[in-house]
């Protein structure tokens, strides 16, 4: 007899706490205080909800993780923004990048590229580029940047423009950079 009772209470309170309409946590607002109201397809999360909420500061671990498996998430949260990434420099190279159709150079100066280990980019390397010309303006900035040495851990400050992606590597751009500590 213990046992059948015992059977009932355990079948019957997971059904009386169901017994009320289903909720998600997707539909809630930000308060969670009550459900979001839904004028058809649309976002499941509501505007401001805390999963779309991040802050301007990264590991470049988590960038090189973004772009290699969401790169949706990485469109959300860092193309058009300036961004504070910390990482490994692998080293500081001069680069010039011609317009193959208009012959115009488009970028000239220096290219720092960092990665999560320090290691040789596989496929994905963080490229922050300091034009010459924001180095000719601000001595300071190009003292930091000479001053830069392989397999230091920097943290620099850079606009995310987006991926370049060639056969076997992935370069994540950041212009108009400086160094942020």
């Amino acid at each position: 007899m213990a046992r059948i009772l015992l059977v009932a209470v355990v079948a019957c309170i997971p059904t009386a706490a169901l017994a009320g309409p289903p909720v998600s946590v997707l539909n809630y607002g930000v308060e969670g205080v009550g459900p979001v109201e839904s004028a058809g397809p649309g976002p499941m999360y509501a505007p401001g909800h805390p999963s779309c909420e991040r802050g301007t500061i990264f590991k470049a671990v988590q960038v090189t993780k973004a772009y290699r498996d969401n790169e949706a998430f990485a469109y959300k949260f860092f193309e058009g923004k300036r961004l504070e990434i910390s990482g490994r420099l692998i080293a500081v190279k001069r680069d010039t990048i011609v317009d193959e159709e208009t012959k115009r150079v488009v970028f000239d100066g220096f290219v720092a590229l960092v990665t999560p280990d320090g290691k040789p980019p596989k496929p994905i390397g963080l490229e922050f580029r300091f034009p010459i010309a924001k180095l000719d303006a601000d001595k300071d900035l190009a003292c930091q940047v000479a001053n830069l040495w392989a397999g230091q851990f920097v943290t620099l400050r850079g606009t995310c423009t987006g991926a370049i992606k060639d056969p076997g590597y992935i370069a994540v751009i950041f212009a108009d950079s400086e160094l942020a500590r």
